[in-house]
């Protein structure tokens, strides 16, 4: 490619999506400047001090993976009282100072139970899982969980995860850190279904980014349209909204052209 027609490749977002039914709906959206560190947790917990919830709205569960369970993000969250479920990094520790690397490494195999958990598409995933009340640094009494898909699977294939909320059923907890994946369903349309990141920009940093957000924009765009004839248990893909979106922009450039032959024909037969 010329200089003048490159490609975005390597460009790192922070997208968050509310999430309720099988609905999904972009609210924020950021790109990440790879050389202010930490940029990424500042900019999440920017998003969650702007988020404004609907009136309809009787709880708030926040999901996100390792790379945002900073203090700082678990505090801002118990501060606005929230809820949360976070993957959460070996090298965290316990109040009593046991380390989570130690307690995945060492933990029994006999002490795991199975436990079917469903996504919101109703499908079943069963995991291997073991629950503990814990005490942990700056959040306090919450619930630990350790994962894993299979029961003779090593330490390295347990996932760790921290939650808040007001239950110690396994699959409770599953149920609703399962719904995280709507964030990667939504960079999966982005980037195939609205072309995230191929379009042909310059060097300019501010033309960057506003390239990268107008994907973005386009979703809710298409959301906005449509969104009041979805069903929330149904969901939906933006590929279906866009097809239509096409279909109904050239019927209306079909009519619109016809409407203007129609009446230059009938000015010519005035004429005539």
């Amino acid at each position: 490619m010329y200089e003048f027609a490159r490609y975005v490749f390597g460009q790192v977002m922070v997208l968050l999506v509310a999430q309720w039914g099988r609905l999904r709906l972009p609210v924020a959206c950021e790109v990440l400047d790879p050389k202010r560190k930490g940029h990424q947790n500042i900019l999440f917990r920017q998003m969650l001090r702007r988020l404004k919830a609907p009136t309809w709205c009787k709880r708030i569960v926040v999901l996100a993976d390792a790379g945002f369970a900073s203090r700082s993000n678990l505090r801002l969250i118990q501060r606005l009282n929230w809820r949360f479920v976070f993957a959460l990094a070996r090298t965290w520790k316990l109040a009593d100072g046991t380390h989570l690397r130690d307690l995945a490494g060492h933990l029994p195999e006999s002490l795991y139970r199975r436990i079917a958990s469903y996504t919101p598409e109703k499908r079943r995933r069963d995991y291997w899982v073991f629950v503990r009340r814990a005490k942990v640094k700056t959040l306090g009494d919450v619930t630990v969980l350790l994962s894993k898909r299979r029961r003779n699977e090593g330490p390295k294939h347990v996932k760790l995860s921290v939650t808040n909320l007001d239950t110690q059923r396994a699959s409770e907890i599953l149920n609703a850190y399962a719904r995280r994946w709507a964030v990667e369903v939504a960079f999966k349309e982005l980037k195939s279904g609205l072309h995230w990141g191929q379009m042909q920009v310059t060097k300019e940093k501010e033309r960057v980014k506003r390239a990268m957000l107008l994907p973005v924009m386009a979703y809710v765009l298409l959301l906005r349209l449509y969104g009041k004839e979805m069903n929330p248990d149904q969901g939906f893909t933006i590929f279906r909204l866009k097809r239509r979106f096409c279909e109904e922009t050239w019927q209306e450039q079909l009519d619109r052209s016809e409407t203007k032959w129609r009446k230059k024909l009938d000015q010519l037969r005035a004429a005539a």
